[in-house]
C-alpha cells in the first residue's frame, strides 16, 4: 500500500462512501487494509464513526478535520 492509496482511502471517506466493502473495491485494496488506514485515521483524531452490521456500514460519521487533513496533502482544493 502506497501513501497515495491511503489518501485515496480518506477522500472517498470523505465524499461519503456508504460503507467499508464499497470503499475496498473503488480503492482495490483488502477490507483489511482499508479498516488499518480508518482506524489510524481515527486515533489520530481527524475522523470518528461507528459501524452496524457485517458490511460495516459507517454510522455517526464526524469528520471536520480530515477536510483540513486533505487539503494540506493537496489532496482537496
Amino acid at each position: 500500500m502506497t501513501n497515495q492509496k491511503a489518501l485515496d482511502v480518506l477522500k472517498l471517506f470523505y465524499f461519503g462512501c456508504p460503507d467499508m466493502m464499497q470503499l475496498a473495491k473503488k480503492v482495490c485494496l483488502p477490507r483489511e487494509e482499508v479498516r488499518e488506514i480508518l482506524k489510524s485515521a481515527r486515533s489520530c483524531g481527524l475522523i470518528n464513526y461507528s459501524t452496524n452490521d457485517y458490511n460495516e456500514v459507517f454510522v455517526n460519521v464526524k469528520k471536520q478535520k480530515l477536510g483540513a487533513y486533505l487539503r494540506s496533502k493537496g489532496a482537496l482544493r
